[in-house]
């Protein structure tokens, strides 16, 4: 799990990606109300965006925002943010808390497969992600979930291993060994109380 991007930095592409988005629906549909007759019907008026766009203009948006999309490890770093966190909401016991950081954990590695769904592996082949995944989220990742809805601490170190070892055979599957998960030794931040008993603030 790459460590090359700061969550300051992370938090400064989400800003930009979501601005660009906008930015990009008002010209289009800027676009679209410029270009339609004012005695128009109203269908036309309000006919999806991207309908108005020549091919050639499409195409362009598209590369375009290939070129400003999250690369995989901005992903991937956010999945080692999370369930860092969740080994130590698991520690403590905190299991409300725990099932946070396990969903997000699990929805950000959805996120990776959208980025690039078919990476090329070691061989230059292409690799199926998202069948990598589902054998992961129906076999260790259920398992890890059920002792964290079971408030099970006794097996979740267990779980949570087999799980880092499912993870670590994705990695070697696109030509990745030396992103060797590990069991998390520091909490990767501090302003989180991991207390479930905690009582500030109320």
């Amino acid at each position: 799990m790459s460590k090359s991007i700061t969550y300051p930095r992370l938090f400064l592409l989400i800003v930009t990606a979501v601005i660009l988005g906008g930015l990009l629906q008002w010209r289009v549909i800027g676009r679209m109300t410029q270009t339609a007759p004012t005695d128009a019907p109203a269908a036309v008026l309000t006919k999806p965006a991207e309908l108005t766009m020549t091919p050639a203009a499409l195409e362009a948006e598209v590369i375009r925002l290939k070129g400003v999309a999250p690369s995989a490890s901005v992903a991937m770093a956010d999945v080692g943010f999370h369930f860092s966190n969740l080994w130590f909401a698991a520690q403590k016991q905190n299991w409300p808390l725990a099932t946070y950081y396990f969903n997000e954990g699990r929805n950000h590695i959805r996120w990776l497969i959208r980025i690039n769904p078919m990476p090329k592996g070691p061989t230059g082949d292409l690799v199926d992600l998202q069948g990598i995944f589902d054998g992961i989220d129906t076999g260790v990742l259920k398992d890890l979930k059920d002792t964290i809805d079971k408030k099970d601490g006794a097996r979740f170190a267990a779980a949570y291993r087999q799980t880092l070892e499912a993870c670590y055979s994705c990695h070697k599957a696109v030509g990745r060994p030396y992103l060797r998960p590990t069991i998390p030794t520091t909490p990767p931040q501090s302003i989180m109380n991991l207390d479930p008993a905690a009582t500030w603030p109320q």
